[in-house]
C-alpha cells in the first residue's frame, strides 16, 4: 500500500509538472512592461519559500506542523549556473504530551539550467550601444533564468524528535545528491516565479534514542528525559546509533521572488528592477 501511495504521489507530481510547462510556454512575452526611458534590468539574488514544508504534516506529531524555511538563489550575469541556500527550522513542542519536532537544516546547493542565460554585459564601451541592446533583450527575455534544470547539493542537519514518553531521538547528521526540477513565471515580468522541484541523495545520521523518566528505575520520577540506557554509565557513549537513507530526500513546491536586481548602467545592486535610462 505504501508503494502504491509513493507511485501515486510521484505521478501526480509529473502530470503537474507538464500542465504547468504547458502553462509557462503560453505567457506572453510584454514589451510595453518597459517604456523608452527606462531599462529593466536582470535579476541578481532571489528569496524563496517551499510551500510544502508552510503546511506540513507530521506524521507521529498527529497535527499540522508548518515548517518554517527560506531560501536564497545567486544568478551570474550570464551562463547556465547558479547557486542557492535555504535554512529549514522547525521548532515545535508540547511537553505535557512528551510530543517535540525540532530541526535545523542547512543545505547549499548548485544549478543547472538547460536553456542558457545570454550574456548583457559585453556590450562594448560604447554607452548608448549598450543600454539600447539591453533594453532589448531585457524587454523581451523577462527572467532569465528558467525552464529545467539539473542541481546537486550538500546539507547538514541536527534534530531532536519525540512522538511520545516512550520514543524520542537526538542527534545530527548529513548527507549530499542531485535533483532536478522546472521553474516558471508568475508574473510577466518574470519576478515572481514557481518552481518544482525533487532532490533524491544519500543522508546519513548519529543518534541515540531517549525516554521520558528514568530507564533504570522507572519508580523514580524527576520529571527529566533520558537516554534508553541500562548499562553501566561508565560506558556509555553518546551517538552510538546510525542510520542511513538512500532515496528521495526533498520535494519541493517553491514560491520566489527576486529580491535584487543587477544595475545596467554602473556597477552594484538595487532592489529596484527598473533603472532610468542615462542621457544621450
Amino acid at each position: 500500500m505504501n508503494r502504491i501511495k509513493r507511485i501515486f504521489v510521484f505521478c501526480c507530481f509529473l502530470a503537474f509538472l507538464t500542465a504547468t510547462r504547458v502553462l509557462a510556454n503560453t505567457l506572453p512575452a510584454d514589451s510595453s512592461l518597459y517604456s523608452t526611458d527606462t531599462l529593466p534590468r536582470r535579476e541578481l539574488l532571489s528569496i524563496k519559500t517551499n510551500l510544502l514544508l508552510d503546511v506540513a504534516y507530521m506524521p507521529g506529531y498527529n497535527r499540522w506542523c508548518p515548517i518554517p524555511n527560506i531560501a536564497f538563489e545567486y544568478y551570474p550575469k550570464s551562463g547556465h549556473i547558479t547557486f542557492g541556500a535555504s535554512f529549514d527550522m522547525p521548532w515545535w513542542q508540547n511537553y505535557r504530551k512528551h510530543k517535540y519536532f525540532q530541526v535545523r537544516n542547512y543545505q547549499v546547493e548548485g544549478r543547472y539550467y538547460l536553456r542558457a542565460n545570454k550574456a548583457n554585459e559585453s556590450y562594448g564601451t560604447n554607452r548608448t550601444n549598450r543600454t539600447n541592446r539591453a533594453y532589448e533583450t531585457y524587454g523581451s527575455n523577462g527572467a532569465a533564468f528558467k525552464g529545467f534544470y539539473l542541481s546537486a547539493y550538500v546539507h547538514a542537519a541536527v534534530f531532536g524528535i519525540c512522538f511520545d514518553a516512550d520514543r524520542g531521538w537526538v542527534g545530527e547528521g548529513a548527507g549530499a545528491g542531485i535533483g532536478g526540477g522546472y521553474v516558471m513565471p508568475l508574473s510577466k515580468n518574470g519576478h515572481w516565479r514557481l518552481e518544482l522541484g525533487l532532490q533524491a541523495g544519500f543522508f546519513r545520521c548519529k543518534y541515540d534514542p531517549y525516554k521520558y523518566e528514568n530507564p533504570v528505575n522507572p519508580a523514580y520520577h524527576d520529571d527529566l528525559y533520558y537516554y534508553k540506557w541500562t548499562g553501566k554509565p561508565e560506558l556509555f557513549k553518546k551517538r552510538q546509533y546510525r542510520w542511513n537513507w538512500l532515496g528521495p530526500t526533498r520535494v519541493g513546491i517553491t514560491l520566489s521572488y527576486d529580491l535584487l536586481y543587477r544595475r545596467i548602467q554602473k556597477r552594484g545592486a538595487s532592489f529596484k528592477w527598473k533603472e532610468r535610462r542615462a542621457a544621450q
